[in-house]
């Protein structure tokens, strides 16, 4: 990359970071007014595409390590974020003060039995929050990471395309996130993004002949060595489990047949087979 360039997506990476930082410093000192929130916040995708472009364009054709710079941008970016949010839509403080009286009188009153409401409530259990999974192209772990980000991201429909574009492109890392790091963030490109990754890795054949691999790569067990011995229990079942719930309609005696026939086979036909075998 020539030097004029490389500076030009710098300064066009400093001019999103510097509209972020505004955006924080709105926070700080805005009078809570929810037009002037709603209105800005809207802006926050635009701010991130803008990085995300020339970014993306510097990883990819600059030597240069860039990480530290987009660990920072999107550190900042979510919590600016998440303060919108908080801001745009907060908690129902009154409602819940107004509960919280309502069992201390109850109490007062010599009643020691919570409302029916307030006692559901407090027999709510708070659950830890699910982290949003990433996935750097190892097919063992697509279904994982399809069946969860399926769940958490594309079925939300409070999120728009664009946010979802962003959330794909958070989660994606090393050959998964370059195979769609040139497509610009736009409603109508992340389905476009979305097929492409799924296209690449939904391969249930793949995803069993890798898990038969693994299934006949067995651990090493020591002699009178509960631990090794209980890692290789665990070892033959999760893989096995793995292709028992793919659910294919090939038997285990055909992929394990089958693995054994390919790893005679020279590169090239390997290589042809794969071909004839992909649909």
């Amino acid at each position: 990359m020539d030097s004029a360039h490389r500076k030009k997506l710098v300064r066009q990476r400093t001019a999103a970071k510097s509209s972020l930082t505004r955006l924080q410093n709105f926070i700080e000192v805005s009078e809570g007014k929810l037009h002037d929130l709603q209105v800005r916040y809207e802006e926050l995708p635009n701010i991130f595409c803008k990085f995300e472009t020339a970014q993306n364009e510097l990883e990819i054709t600059d030597e240069s390590d860039y990480s530290l710079d987009r660990e920072s941008f999107e550190q900042q970016y979510f919590q600016v974020k998440a303060k919108f949010m908080e801001l745009l839509h907060p908690a129902d403080t009154q409602g819940r003060s107004a509960d919280n009286q309502g069992q201390v009188d109850n109490v007062e009153a010599g009643n020691n039995q919570l409302p029916g409401a307030n006692q559901a409530r407090h027999l709510q259990v708070k659950l830890p929050t699910i982290q949003l999974p990433s996935y750097d192209g190892t097919i063992t772990t697509w279904l994982h990471f399809r069946d969860t980000f399926d769940s958490l991201i594309i079925q939300n429909k409070m999120l728009l395309n664009v946010q979802k574009f962003q959330y794909l492109l958070f989660s994606l890392k090393g050959e998964a996130r370059q195979l769609i790091a040139n497509l610009q963030i736009s409603h109508d490109n992340f389905v476009v993004a979305w097929d492409l990754v799924t296209q690449r890795y939904n391969n249930t054949k793949l995803i069993a002949m890798t898990h038969v691999k693994q299934l006949l790569r067995l651990p090493q067990v020591k002699k009178n060595d509960f631990t090794s011995l209980r890692h290789l229990i665990n070892h033959v079942t999760s893989n096995m489990n793995a292709i028992q719930a793919l659910a294919l309609n090939t038997s285990m005696q055909d992929l394990m047949l089958n693995h054994f026939m390919l790893s005679v086979l020279d590169s090239e036909t390997h290589k042809e087979w794969e071909l004839q075998t992909a649909t």
